[in-house]
């Protein structure tokens, strides 16, 4: 009986997938309409039954459960609304450019797809992709598999919203490994944090719902976190290490600048773990030691690309933005760099989308981003600080590593894309499963102390906030009062150590009143 009934909802699941696929595919069809309607109605359909399938079965064998089946729907049907918006909308309320005109929201993406459209109808083998001969792909993997789909199952038109129904399904898979490695090291309640952040971080919707890489560096980040997890817990050794090396190679098809990192922060928490049963300190200080030379190996080996790479998009920053060319002239040379490193960080810059006239799509879109990131922001920034004051060496230990090696990351991105404001912030979502982690266990931390910094944190962000949103909004309209942009930085560091130092001071006052005979209050 209870298999007959297992069956029978099987088969419904089954069902509602189908009629789903076939509803959007023939929405997608229909609004976009690119070459005759049933070739589009059955490619577009085929993608988002195949998708959906997928993410049922990982859905079924990660347990079954009612949140992650309304995180998984959401996120997908999410990205794919986006995807169809952006592609019908860009045309119609975008800038008059090509991408635009075409419906892309990246200009990279617009470039590689038309060279994978071009390399489809074409009689080349997809291998082409990997060699020199098309430069808007460097490592090929995302132009070989966009010019796969064109040729099997869109040969009659371009179709590139395909590309962003595949994207949206990969960045939804990325949630059940997430889930799964994290209900084995943390509480429901940072998991669930962590898996929401993951599916509804405004960037993580806009790169899942276009034509990008990222999706695929989330997702097999996510893989990789979960086969590390089984094997420092000794569950499923030889299927894990098979997913490790399948995923890494993968990983490499698409980038192995951005695979080298994501493999080597994996190895990092690996040895963390393992490096605290050894009781002798030499072990200890040698593999921290080779991880140094390993790190230090690595950015000898590629200090001439990194050192262009930082040069060029600091130039473009400052070519970009008058303002910042302003900012800059007031600066001894030395500074250039660290003044465009913390301005990448506050990428997008929530003020300047407020305040920037654009069309209604675009600043729509930039208000969209910037909440998401400042919404995050404190909360990262908190658990760098509070994360010390955990309890339980090993998970301690975990959230330590985790969270300094997303700063890094923030700070990497932040280097490597200037202050671009749109670069920098995909590079920076490539680590969004750790991002949402870190978030997430921050909320938790915070609730559950009943914490008064991380309330700080968000007035210090306010204050930050409120200075440069009027700054920005007299840029354009110079009837209102305005102070000058350093005196704006001045008092927003004033007003914010007023804030921690008013904290420290009821902190302790309350301690003092909590314990009144404590030795040394």
């Amino acid at each position: 009986m209870k298999k007959q009934l297992f069956n029978r909802k099987y088969f419904a699941h089954i069902a509602v997938i189908v009629g789903f696929s076939l509803i959007l595919g023939s929405v997608f069809q229909i609004v976009l309409a690119a070459g005759d309607f049933i070739p589009g109605f059955l490619a577009a359909s085929l993608l988002i039954f195949i998708c959906g399938i997928v993410l049922y079965l990982a859905w079924c064998i990660s347990g079954r459960t009612k949140m992650l089946a309304w995180m998984m729907v959401v996120a997908f049907v999410l990205r794919l609304a986006l995807g169809l918006f952006f592609a019908w909308g860009m045309p119609r309320y975008g800038y008059d450019e090509d991408p635009q005109n075409a419906g892309f929201v990246f200009e990279d993406a617009y470039r590689r797809e038309a060279d994978a459209w071009h390399l489809a109808k074409s009689e080349a083998s997809l291998m082409t992709a990997f060699g020199d001969e098309y430069q808007t792909d460097q490592y090929g993997g995302m132009l070989a598999l966009s010019a796969l789909v064109y040729r099997t199952i869109s040969p009659d038109a371009y179709r590139p919203w395909l590309i962003s129904i595949i994207a949206a399904g990969v960045m939804t898979l990325s949630l059940p490994f997430l889930l799964s490695a994290l209900k084995r090291r943390f509480d429901k309640r940072v998991s669930q944090w962590a898996g929401w952040i993951l599916a509804l971080y405004p960037e993580g919707l806009l790169v899942g719902a276009a034509q990008l890489r990222e999706p695929y560096f989330i997702l097999i980040f996510t893989i990789l976190f979960w086969a590390t997890v089984n094997i420092l817990d000794g569950k499923k050794l030889k299927l894990s290490i098979l997913t490790m090396l399948l995923s890494t190679g993968c990983l490499f098809l698409f980038s192995f600048r951005i695979g080298v990192p994501i493999l080597g922060v994996m190895l990092v928490l690996m040895w963390v773990e393992f490096s605290s049963k050894f009781n002798r300190l030499w072990i200890k200080i040698a593999g921290w030691a080779i991880i140094i030379l390993g790190i230090a190996v690595i950015l000898y080996l590629s200090w001439y690309w990194v050192d262009a790479v930082l040069w060029w998009d600091t130039l473009v920053t400052i070519r970009t933005s008058n303002r910042v060319q302003l900012h800059l002239g007031a600066l001894p040379e030395w500074l250039h760099f660290p003044f465009i490193l913390i301005y990448g960080i506050f990428q997008p810059v929530l003020p300047a989308a407020i305040a920037a006239p654009a069309p209604w799509i675009w600043r729509a879109l930039g208000i969209f981003r910037a909440l998401g990131w400042y919404a995050l922001l404190p909360l990262l920034a908190y658990a760098l600080i509070s994360v010390w004051r955990m309890k339980g060496s090993k998970k301690k230990r975990w959230m330590i590593v985790i969270t300094a090696l997303v700063w890094l990351w923030i700070f990497i991105a932040s280097a490597r894309a200037g202050g671009d404001q749109w670069d920098n912030p995909r590079y920076r979502t490539i680590f969004l499963p750790w991002m949402g982690l870190v978030a997430g266990w921050a909320v938790t931390f915070a609730r559950k102390l009943k914490d008064r910094w991380l309330t700080r944190s968000l007035i210090m962000e306010g204050i930050f906030l409120a200075f440069f949103t009027n700054w920005y909004i007299s840029r354009y309209h110079p009837s209102i009062p305005r102070l000058e942009f350093y005196a704006s930085v001045v008092l927003i560091i004033v007003l914010s150590l007023v804030v921690i130092v008013s904290g420290l001071l009821r902190d302790r006052h309350r301690s003092k009143k909590s314990f009144p005979d404590s030795p040394g209050d």
